[in-house]
Parts: structure tokens; C-alpha cells; sequence
């Protein structure tokens, strides 16, 4: 298991989403902003260790950042990026 700063891990998505022409720097922005409101929301995170700054996000590996990436992608083409949201995890 890897706990990544949230800023850090934030960093990683985003970088791998801006290689995708739909997603692009502002999808990637976008994406940001709601995970940002997703993290703030109420409810258990289970990939979420800590709060504030000293906050990590927990995955696997690092090929869980190219699936976050690659599961927005087919968010935004398919327009499912609320459903996205609520199964983010």
C-alpha cells in the first residue's frame, strides 16, 4: 500500500489526465475541483488516511493513478461524470 500526500497525488492524476486530448488541462483542472468537493463531503473514504494537511490518499500501486485517469476519461465521454463521483473510491 502507498499513502500519498493529497497534494502529491493530486500532482500524479492530473498529469496523466492532460495526456488525453478530451480530458486536457482543464478537464484535469475540473477534476480537481471535484475531487476537492468530493474529499470535503460528508461520508467514509476509504482510500483516505488522515485529515488536513497531514492527509493521505491510499492505493495499491502506482497503476491506480493511470485507472483514476482512465476511468475520468470514460466519465467525460460517456457524460457519467456525477455517477463517477458517487463511485469514486
Amino acid at each position: 500500500m502507498i499513502r500519498m500526500n493529497i497534494e502529491d497525488f493530486i500532482y500524479e492524476v492530473k498529469e496523466e489526465m492532460m495526456c488525453y486530448d478530451e480530458i486536457g488541462d482543464a478537464g484535469a483542472d475540473k477534476w480537481e475541483s471535484e475531487f476537492r468537493e468530493w474529499l470535503e463531503s460528508p461520508g467514509r473514504k476509504e482510500n483516505v488516511e488522515g485529515k488536513g494537511d497531514k492527509a493521505k490518499f491510499l492505493i495499491g500501486d502506482e497503476s491506480e493513478i493511470f485507472d483514476i485517469a482512465d476511468s475520468y476519461l470514460e466519465a467525460v465521454e460517456n457524460n457519467r461524470i456525477e455517477e463517477y463521483w458517487k463511485k469514486f473510491q
